[in-house]
């Protein structure tokens, strides 16, 4: 399969991540795929590397998100993991948040909850951020550089 058709897909599971930003299973699959493209331009040559795990080491020094994908999908124990968690919304915000959201921190403390991924030294970061990151990356590494 091209990798023109890997990439499609990869974007096509993350606008459904995005339609669904609590679904931690969903951008679980996104990372997933981010990370398996990553093999799959390896594969495919003309990467300068011979070794994927040089190829893989490069991308990860090149990108903090490809490196928290990596990291992610790798699941070591005390590693990156994704968590569901309120996060605190301030005042100033809330004219940017949607209804749904408005409407749970109002009841919740000024909190909404969002996927995020935990970090080994405890830092967090929202995991449709990262992926969008990675994505980018990615699309900027293909072999053919415009969008499928």
């Amino acid at each position: 399969m091209p990798l023109k058709h890997h990439f499609t897909y990869l974007e096509a599971a993350f606008a459904e991540s995005l339609a669904a930003p609590l679904s931690a299973r969903k951008a679980m699959l996104v990372a997933v795929l981010a990370d398996a493209y990553a093999d799959r331009l390896f594969a495919a040559g003309g990467t300068g590397a011979e070794d994927i795990l040089a190829f893989r080491a490069g991308l990860a020094a090149q990108s903090e998100a490809l490196a928290l994908v990596f990291a992610l999908c790798a699941a070591k124990p005390g590693g990156a993991r994704l968590v569901t968690e309120a996060v605190e919304v301030p005042i100033a915000d809330y004219p940017i948040l949607g209804v749904a959201d408005y409407m749970v921190s109002l009841y919740n403390q000024n909190t909404v909850f969002r996927v995020r991924i935990a970090l080994p030294d405890g830092g967090r970061r929202l995991v449709h951020e990262v992926l969008a990151e990675a994505i980018a990356v990615l699309r900027a590494l293909a072999p053919d550089s415009s969008p499928p």
